[in-house]
């Protein structure tokens, strides 16, 4: 049987990408947890996450996840996280996470769409705040 979080997680050339659709809150810890562990599994040094149709405040559980990855194993120095919010709510939550996130040294923005997120990660921004 096919778990939550393999339907919602995906191997991209250069990034693991997860798209969170439409998920009720138990889902998006479970998909949260899975992310984490990929990262650490795979040493993913790159990851988009985009959110969904889903329910705001479970999206807390990026806090839970990064914590959870930095106790297994050190988070890579050229780790960058491009964040996608599909609400305003969840808008407000992942600009809150960047900004504790660059406050301790990490490399995440939130993007507005998919296309930015990834020229960013594949490393052909054009320039602006978000050229690492």
């Amino acid at each position: 049987m096919e778990s939550t979080s393999d339907t919602h997680i995906t191997e991209c050339p250069g990034y693991l990408r997860v798209d969170f659709g439409s998920c009720n809150h138990g889902e998006l810890e479970d998909i949260y947890r899975a992310f984490a562990h990929l990262c650490v599994d795979k040493h993913v040094n790159r990851a988009l996450l985009k959110a969904g149709d889903d329910y705001a405040p479970g999206h807390y559980w990026l806090r839970n996840a990064l914590q959870a990855m930095a106790l297994s194993a050190p988070i890579p120095a050229d780790f960058k996280l491009a964040l996608v919010p599909s609400s305003g709510p969840v808008e407000a939550i992942y600009r809150e996470a960047q900004q504790h996130l660059r406050a301790a040294g990490f490399n995440a923005w939130v993007f507005g769409n998919d296309d930015e997120a990834v020229e960013w990660l594949q490393d052909r921004s054009r320039g602006g705040q978000t050229v690492s």
